[in-house]
């Protein structure tokens, strides 16, 4: 079976937009447009096999990270996506792929990475306090995390098909202001890395852009389909 029996809202959320460029490339490759373009694609595989899709922004504009969430909430979304591009300060090791689910870390990577996501949240400090104190132990956790374990899975095995260098770094937990109020299992996927030359080289060709895509759209499917399995229906 390949589809699920029904109808499941994912909400799709292209990182950034706007004034906000996110991660820049020194040849001028800009993060906002790249995780568009690939929810632009994967909305169109989900709609196909029947899910139903909510895109937070659908062109430039720029969106505060409490409205990305308000959205997603008042749409009644099943599932939450975030889309976005890495940049990793490894050197040789500077291609890789992970993918979080809400939660607390120390890693420094991550306490900075998320630092960064959340500067443009439109939450004020007090606010950020208040929604990262106790939020991490519900069913909606455990459920973000196996949705972000298909994801990364699939996201993995279809760039290695092309890319052997590239690293699984894994399913992580971070405190992500856009993943903190949704109502819903929700995920931050960084689907690659504009660090790395040659992962922005592949990025500009459309049938990469399509394979990212696809590979996103086959973890969301096998996880809706494993909860299906799960809850008996």
């Amino acid at each position: 079976q390949n589809s699920v029996n029904r109808l499941i809202v994912v909400a799709l959320d292209p990182g950034h937009g706007g004034t906000d460029d996110g991660t820049r490339t020194p040849v001028g490759l800009t993060e906002k447009m790249l995780p568009l373009v690939i929810a632009q694609r994967l909305a169109l595989l989900l709609m196909g096999a029947g899910f139903e899709v909510r895109m937070t922004r659908d062109d430039d504009g720029k969106l505060f990270l409490r409205d990305r969430v308000r959205f997603a909430n008042q749409a009644h979304a099943d599932l939450f996506v975030s889309i976005h591009l890495n940049w990793l300060k490894d050197g040789r090791a500077n291609r890789g792929i992970e993918t979080y689910y809400l939660g607390p870390s120390d890693d420094p990577f991550v306490i900075e990475l998320a630092s960064a996501e959340n500067r443009e949240s439109g939450y004020s400090l007090a606010d950020v306090r208040q929604l990262l104190d106790g939020i991490y132990s519900d069913l909606r956790q455990q459920e973000s995390r196996r949705l972000a374990a298909a994801v990364q899975r699939r996201l993995v095995g279809a760039v290695s098909e092309v890319s052997h260098d590239v690293r699984d770094r894994g399913v992580r937990s971070a405190p992500f202001l856009v993943l903190v109020e949704t109502e819903m299992p929700a995920i931050l996927a960084e689907v690659a890395s504009l660090s790395s030359p040659e992962e922005a080289r592949l990025l500009a060709q459309a049938d990469y852009r399509d394979r990212l895509a696809r590979a996103l759209f086959d973890g969301i499917r096998a996880y809706s389909l494993a909860t299906e399995q799960l809850a008996g229906r």
